[in-house]
């Protein structure tokens, strides 16, 4: 006798009824169609028509000022166009203004005044010999009442001013007659060539130098007259 199997057909249409619902299969939506543009309808890009501005120059630091350092002040000495240095001379405030107005009226009269040089060699040329009692006697002379002059006839000898003095320089003479000049210093012992050259022009310019004290002394009596009134 055959056997029958456990299952038959039939028992396997119910098999769907037995098995746990199966979960519903995805449905794949498909991507939303987006419109794409013809090429010819899309905007060239447009340049910038603005120009990037150009960068500043960068300023350099500025440099911190150097202190000023103080150097003591020369005074300059007169020199003539050679650029050597012009001899000079002290002399009386009233023989310098007397000079300084003779050259200046020389100059304006005849276009070419002297210089202060060319008149200090004229005064000692015509007051040689006036120069030369006036000196010597002054050296030799000795005190009144003394035995002694007690005074070294070779030593310069220092000058007592009773006024202000000016300094000129000796401009127009050459190195030759300078050197005469200086010979005539320790000739005559003078003490000094400012001493020389102040006589020398006290005696050439007398009658400037007279005419101008006189005004001078007239101007202080009126404004003696004036404080007292």
């Amino acid at each position: 006798m055959a056997r029958k199997g456990a299952f038959n057909d039939d028992d396997l249409n119910d098999i769907d009824d037995l098995l746990p619902p199966s979960a519903p299969r995805p449905v794949a939506h498909a991507a939303p169609l987006v419109a794409v543009p013809d090429v010819a309808e899309v905007p060239a890009p447009v340049a910038d028509s603005v120009e990037a501005a150009p960068k500043a120059p960068k300023k350099a630091a500025p440099k911190a000022a150097a202190s000023p350092v103080a150097e003591p002040t020369k005074r300059p000495r007169t020199r003539a166009k050679n650029g050597q240095s012009v001899p000079e001379a002290h002399v009386a405030g009233v023989v310098a203004e007397v000079l300084r107005q003779l050259t200046h009226t020389e100059k304006q009269q005849r276009g070419e005044g002297r210089s202060y040089g060319a008149v200090v060699l004229d005064a000692i040329e015509a007051h040689e010999f006036e120069l030369q009692n006036h000196f010597t006697t002054a050296a030799s002379a000795k005190p009144a009442g003394r035995l002694f002059k007690r005074v070294d006839a070779a030593r310069p000898r220092r000058r007592r001013h009773s006024e202000p003095q000016v300094k000129i320089a000796l401009s127009g003479i050459i190195a030759e007659d300078m050197a005469a000049i200086d010979d005539l210093v320790e000739t005559w012992q003078t003490g000094s060539r400012s001493a020389l050259v102040d006589q020398a022009l006290k005696l050439y310019l007398a009658e400037d130098i007279e005419r101008i004290n006189s005004a001078n002394d007239e101007e202080s009596e009126f404004e003696d007259e004036r404080a007292e009134g």
